[in-house]
């Protein structure tokens, strides 16, 4: 690479308090032999504070970028010709997930978002064959998009790739006052996100019903455009949603929300307990049936991932105790 770029900004990742807060359980005789009763878990507070963000521009060849190890396209890129692009800026972004809106949110549109602060134009290069969830929402930002296999000669958005996923510290200052065209003003302030298909909910009718008593309105963001995924992320004050890329969309919120994330017992992580608490608002778990495998898989055979797509059963009254713990 070349010694200096020719320019280059750095995103400021501020530290995150993530606090205090709880999880509630599905009734299970681990927490009473004679009668299931629901586990109160306490989570204790802790701190993030992840590397800040370098971003520069470099006159380069993607050829001497890290890619993808599909062996067709390593063979593509080494029998056709580079193509050269002048008077813009290239981010390369089609060696990653183009298929899950969590992982593009959180890793290449921090790099755009960073390089427009810099930079007139910027072209988003993805695959000949992209997944159109992600060229919608590149173009959205404001970005040119070019699908192509060819490797690419020019000003290239080069930035660490070493931490993905681990920006929360930036998304303030990137998306809290971002416009994106189709923005809806008018959506509700409290929300019930479902899903289809893989982990979903056993008993989706009961818990809708439950939260429509609340005052709630259920989305599935799979059946809405992108753009009102993003209003109504922006907007909500109050969502209760099932653990899924859906949520990565609170990276707009600022709006102090309150999220009760949704989970079955055997696939619980912090990624959107994170993103809660670095855009201002606070977070609750509900875990779901635990079935007679989860101990034996995760505990025992340590296969981490191997519920990551399960449907689960939420118990009511342990989402009734999330939404008072919240104060709703």
């Amino acid at each position: 690479m070349n010694s200096q770029p020719e320019k280059s900004t750095v995103l400021h990742n501020k530290r995150t308090i993530v606090a205090a807060s709880k999880m509630f359980t599905y009734p299970t005789r681990l927490a009473s032999a004679w009668k299931p009763d629901i586990m109160e878990i306490n989570l204790p507070e802790y701190q993030l504070k992840r590397p800040d963000l370098e971003i520069s521009i470099r006159q380069e060849s993607t050829r001497t970028v890290p890619n993808s190890s599909n062996i067709y396209r390593k063979i593509y890129r080494k029998l056709a010709a580079p193509m050269q692009i002048d008077g813009e800026y290239i981010l390369d972004s089609r060696y990653e997930t183009d298929g899950n809106i969590a992982h593009i949110m959180t890793g290449p549109v921090l790099r755009l978002l960073g390089a427009q602060k810099i930079c007139d134009q910027v072209t988003v290069v993805l695959r000949s064959n992209a997944n159109n969830m992600a060229k919608n929402v590149y173009k959205l930002l404001g970005a040119s998009i070019l699908c192509t296999d060819k490797d690419i000669n020019g000003k290239l958005v080069l930035a660490d790739e070493r931490y993905p996923g681990a920006y929360e510290g930036c998304y303030n200052a990137l998306f809290g006052e971002l416009a994106f065209e189709g923005f809806n003003p008018q959506t509700p302030e409290k929300v019930f996100i479902s899903r289809k298909g893989t982990r979903s909910l056993i008993n989706e009718s009961e818990v809708e019903q439950t939260l429509q008593a609340y005052g709630f309105k259920k989305y599935y963001f799979e059946d809405i455009p992108i753009s009102e995924q993003w209003s109504v992320a922006r907007n909500a004050k109050v969502i209760v949603a099932m653990h899924g890329a859906a949520l990565a969309s609170l990276v707009f919120n600022s709006n102090k929300v309150k999220l009760i994330e949704l989970f079955h017992p055997g696939y619980v992580v912090d990624m959107y307990r994170h993103i809660a608490n670095a855009v201002g608002g606070t977070w609750c778990g509900v875990s779901g049936q635990i079935t007679q495998d989860v101990i034996a898989k995760l505990d025992f055979k340590q296969q981490a991932r191997y519920f990551a797509l399960t449907r689960t059963k939420i118990d009511i009254n342990s989402l009734r105790r999330a939404l008072e713990y919240l104060g709703e």
